[in-house]
């Protein structure tokens, strides 16, 4: 990938090189720890890619894409997330055999029933799905931990071939794993510990390997405003619709300033389960009527032959509109037609030779129902765009459903009177872009310390909720109820207790590189070694309530132990009986990411690492 700006931006070129040659030459005369490579993982539904990068390989605009995958000669940006267990080995991508069943869109079974609409929760894929994880008697977590254990081999191995092993291993590792932005922090959470078990996490010389998350279309839009020619003006608006193979994600953005581009969020993101394997469940319902029995002759190869060759490499990706007339073909393997006949033009769609004639009408028809899907989270942002009184400039499609030149006509189509551009990257760029743009992430986050010299940045984010924690305030008659009320012996003051201390608001822009932070404190006996514990609410209430609500979810519990750490405290004795006690005072900081948080625990000015205290999400 280039980073190599439109002659409009040239000189945010200039800017980031001369930052970037500045901050090299600070990290040399500093003797700074060697550099950090960066590598993004984009792991998707139905199509997973990878791309990586050095501070050397920012510095000469370039990220390197992984293209080659076992299985294939191809060049292709992504290998299918498909997974096949036989004989005690486990075969994924392009490796898994064309005549068998292999086990898919296991990434969706992450989410809880309840985080999936009921329509879609009774859907063919997902069923299969989760007959899938009874059959090979794993979980979700399992089997995106042998698929991603899978993956990061062929990436370490990979960058090894490219750069050699000496060089590799000196480098500390920063990894980026995308999400949907819908996705809540269980889900992140269970992405994590796949992520621990598949080894990425696992011990290294040169340093500990950091991860992180990154919500999918921010990450894309960190990619495409900054593709060579791309031009940007001050004050437009952007709707990045990242159309993947299960989720479709929305988030509008707008420019606050060129050379470097740097962009807010406009309004909270939405999402919904309308991507492209629905419309593979569309149109293998449509062969299944048109066939009937016949289907159910097909042997799993047969099956593949028609969805993966004909329609998947086919059909789907080359479908467009306003070819009125034109047939699709596509073939049926003749084990389907044992002692029938091979033609059938008793009814449309015509079965000529044992091929499918299928009209134009009759494809987009398969379209249809996950289109509307994505029109309606397209005219909620526009329609909440509006309503803050602003005007969206144009829609930007990712994904490997956005590279569809079918959505591209569609929805230009229908945005036409309003002015609204779309725009769609050519070949193989709107199913890398989530990759590409991982790795921009993870040097915008401080994995390197050139971060700023990049030509992108995102300046804030909307909380999608209300997240606090339910606190004891000393008691002000003022603000607080009477039934909140209560004596605290050990500080010798009334207490109102269930007050909640919200750290962000629904709706709050909250900046990207000032995450909130909040100081707390616990008393304890001065013999006590009792671990700490607190729990984050989350609400989805518009306005937050003051007291606790039995109606408000617990978003995680947090577990350390200050002993164990070596947090301090201060020494002070109990009001009224003179015993010693001792006050620990710790900092609770949160930093908001698409429809989930990060957090973490600080004493001092610093961090608690993950190994040492327990964050249990619900």
């Amino acid at each position: 990938m280039s980073f190599t700006m439109s002659k409009k931006n040239k000189r945010g070129n200039r800017w980031q090189a001369d930052v970037l040659a500045k901050r090299l030459e600070q990290t040399a005369a500093d003797g700074s720890e060697d550099d950090v490579l960066v590598i993004g993982i984009d792991f998707g539904t139905t199509f997973s890619g990878a791309a990586w990068a050095t501070t050397a390989d920012l510095m000469s605009d370039q990220i390197n894409l992984i293209t080659s995958w076992p299985g294939t000669g191809r060049e292709e940006g992504k290998a299918p997330t498909e997974l096949f267990y036989e004989d005690g080995e486990t075969m994924w991508g392009y490796e898994v055999p064309h005549d068998t069943d292999p086990v898919r869109w296991f990434k969706l079974l992450l989410l809880n029933d309840e985080d999936i609409d009921g329509e879609l929760r009774s859907s063919e894929f997902l069923i299969r799905g989760r007959r899938m994880l009874r059959d090979n008697k794993k979980s979700a977590e399992d089997l995106v931990a042998d698929y991603l254990r899978l993956l990061w081999g062929h990436i370490t191995e990979s960058i090894v071939k490219a750069r050699g092993a000496s060089v590799i291993d000196a480098m500390t590792f920063h990894i980026v794993l995308t999400v949907p932005a819908i996705w809540k922090d269980y889900a992140r959470n269970r992405m994590r510990n796949a992520a621990k078990m598949a080894g990425i996490l696992d011990f290294r010389a040169a340093g500990p390997t950091t991860l992180s998350f990154a919500p999918e279309p921010e990450v894309a839009a960190l990619s495409t405003l900054c593709e060579p020619g791309r031009q940007t003006e001050k004050g437009e608006i952007y709707v990045v619709c990242d159309a993947g193979g299960g989720t479709v994600d929305l988030i509008s953005y707008q420019i606050e300033q060129n050379a470097p581009i740097a962009m807010r969020e406009v309004v909270e993101g939405t999402g919904g389960l309308c991507g492209g394997i629905f419309i593979d469940e569309a149109f293998e319902s449509l062969c299944k009527e048109r066939l009937g029995r016949k289907w159910d002759r097909l042997s799993k190869a047969g099956v593949n032959e028609v969805m993966k060759g004909d329609w998947e490499c086919g059909v789907k990706p080359q479908f467009k509109s306003g070819n009125v007339g034109k047939e699709y073909i596509v073939s049926v393997p003749a084990e389907a037609f044992v002692r029938s006949s091979l033609d059938d033009t008793t009814r449309m769609p015509f079965i000529k030779s044992g091929r499918i004639h299928f009209s134009s009408e009759n494809i987009a028809g398969a379209f249809s129902q996950s289109f509307r899907g994505i029109d309606a989270l397209v005219d909620g942002q526009i329609a909440q765009v509006t309503q803050n009184g602003l005007k969206v400039t144009g829609i930007i499609l990712v994904g490997g459903l956005g590279g569809s030149p079918y959505l591209y006509e569609h929805l230009k189509q229908r945005y036409t009177s309003s002015r609204i551009t779309i725009l769609q990257s050519g070949g193989m760029r709107p199913r890398t872009a989530i990759c590409r743009g991982a790795v921009i992430k993870g040097f915008l986050d401080g994995s390197s310390a050139q971060g700023d010299a990049l030509p992108i940045s995102v300046t804030s984010t909307i909380s999608r909720s209300n997240i606090g924690i339910n606190t004891h305030e000393r008691f002000d008659r003022r603000r607080h109820g009477g039934s909140d009320k209560y004596w605290c012996s050990e500080e010798g003051h009334y207490r109102a207790s269930n007050q909640m201390d919200w750290y962000v608001k629904k709706g709050e822009h909250v900046p990207t590189d000032t995450p909130i932070r909040k100081n707390y404190y616990r008393i304890l006996p001065q013999s006590s070694h009792e671990p700490i514990t607190l729990c984050l609410y989350q609400c989805e209430d518009d306005v937050a309530p003051p007291t606790y609500q039995a109606h408000m979810g617990e978003l995680c519990h947090i577990t350390f132990d200050w002993d164990d750490l070596d947090l301090g405290y201060e020494a002070i004795s109990h009001a009224a009986t003179g015993v010693p006690l001792k006050k620990i005072t710790y900092e609770v900081v949160v930093k908001p990411s698409g429809a989930s948080s990060e957090l973490s625990i600080w004493k001092s000015g610093k961090q608690l690492g993950s190994s040492k205290l327990n964050i249990r999400y619900q």
